[in-house]
């Protein structure tokens, strides 16, 4: 069992060690956008407030963020150079969380506050990502769309 855990902490260490050599980022200006990029999120979200621009290098592709807000919604829209969306990552209120993720904070953390809740889309694919909050100590989950735990902090 304890090689497993240490184990378990290296593959936890590389990992966090390597994300700046996979992903990279940098804030840039909306003139750095692609048009049919700031027309797409345009149309997807015409009421949307545009709040800043990142562009990203994935495993040598570059991708641009757009992050915003509209209403009590914050959104962050991943998109390819041409335009078309990778991922798209919103804020939601923590009642909106899979009745199993609810149950999974509440019985790992019991006194826990979720300061934040996500929920991220890319393609088909849909997953939730929750930060925590019990005294001064931080945590989060990562749950699956039907609510199943996949990764925790």
């Amino acid at each position: 069992m304890k090689l497993r855990n240490t184990l378990a902490r290296i593959v936890l260490a590389v990992a966090l060690f390597s994300i700046p050599a996979i992903a990279q980022e940098k804030k840039i200006t909306a003139k750095d956008v692609p048009a049919a990029i700031i027309a797409a999120f345009r149309n997807s979200y015409p009421n949307a407030t545009i709040r800043g621009y990142a562009q990203e290098k994935e495993h040598g592709q570059v991708f641009y963020e757009i992050e915003s807000r509209e209403g009590n919604v914050s959104r962050d829209v991943l998109y390819h150079s041409d335009g078309t969306v990778a991922e798209i990552e919103e804020s939601i209120a923590a009642t909106d969380l899979p009745a199993n993720a609810q149950q999974a904070i509440k019985q790992k953390y019991p006194k826990a506050v979720i300061r934040l809740a996500e929920k991220t889309t890319a393609g088909d694919k849909v997953g939730y990502e929750v930060s925590l909050r019990q005294g001064q100590k931080r945590m989060s989950m990562e749950f699956d769309a039907s609510g199943k735990v996949v990764g925790k902090n």
